[in-house]
């Protein structure tokens, strides 16, 4: 079959399967679209939301497992539409949009039914976008973004947002590297996002070497400082990653501008950075450091 026809035969079985599960609700298979009602009493909504996230899903399954797949999105549509409901009782749901930076393939990872919405961010993290609630950050998903309008041109950034919450964050020097934090604060996190003012050392010279291992928390030092800065930090992003209830990567990298690369770091007790040799140290870079040094003491 080919794709348009594969594609057509899963919104069929939607078509057949769904008002089954779901009373009263309506699926336009011109428009792909399924209509879904939710509510108590003579208080009664509904949204219509696109299937071509179900669809994509259904066909990279087996067709006997497409019915689960597609009672358990329609399902969960229904819940996000609740859950919209509810979130307007606690303010502007747009200003609420919160952004974090997580490792790649952690929204994938513990998703539900319903995909989150997220911005991918180079091959070892993506930014996943919540709302925040109190003090809860609920994930936000594809399906209540719309629902909630939150994709359109005039709504502010959750990048944005969480970026001016922490512009405040000041390096604490430890042991010869930097470390960036808030207690109990996951947009920490997206200082890596905006380098140029909370990391702008990864713009000079050869960057820095660099790790989130929670999402409050980013610790870096020069790329060029030497294998014992490199290791001491090594062995800080591999305890500070060890058992925190908010991980984020247990890795490190050398970001240089818009660079990441991931450095391999041994499996031994303490660690050791596996240096590549355009950071190993060199007389006249050390030289260099040296001068930059004393300038900047004055």
């Amino acid at each position: 079959m080919t794709g348009a026809t594969d594609s057509s035969a899963v919104i069929t079985v939607i078509a057949d399967l769904a008002p089954i599960w779901l009373p009263g609700c309506v699926v336009d298979t011109t428009e792909r679209t399924v209509e879904v009602g939710w509510g108590r009493g003579a208080l009664q909504m509904s949204a219509v939301v696109g299937v071509g996230e179900i669809v994509d899903r259904c066909l990279q399954l087996p067709q006997e497992r497409w019915p689960a797949q597609i009672e358990a999105w329609l399902r969960a549509v229904v819940a996000e539409g609740e859950l919209a409901t509810e979130e307007h009782r606690f303010g502007d749901v747009a200003e609420r949009q919160r952004a974090v930076l997580v490792q790649r393939g952690w929204s994938a990872r513990t998703a539900g039914p319903v995909s989150d919405a997220l911005i991918p961010f180079g091959d070892h993290f993506e930014v996943v976008v919540f709302v925040r609630t109190g003090e809860d950050f609920r994930r936000l998903t594809v399906v209540r973004r719309s629902m909630l309008g939150l994709g359109d041109p005039d709504v502010p950034s959750p990048v944005q947002l969480s970026l001016a919450e922490i512009a405040d964050l000041q390096p604490v020097e430890q042991d010869g590297f930097s470390v960036l934090h808030r207690d109990d604060d996951p947009l920490v996190s997206m200082a890596v996002v905006d380098r140029e003012h909370l990391l702008p050392q990864a713009a000079i010279g050869l960057g820095v070497l660099l790790g989130v291992p929670r999402l409050s928390t980013v610790a870096f030092c020069a790329a060029d400082a030497g294998q014992e800065v490199a290791d001491r930090l090594a062995r800080f992003v591999a305890d500070t990653y060890k058992d925190a209830p908010d991980q984020c990567c247990p890795d490190l990298f050398w970001l240089q501008g818009d660079r990441l690369v991931q450095v391999p770091v041994t499996l031994a007790t303490p660690p050791t950075v596996m240096l590549p040799d355009a950071l190993k140290p060199s007389p006249r870079r050390t030289w260099w450091r040296h001068l930059f040094g004393q300038l900047f003491r004055r």
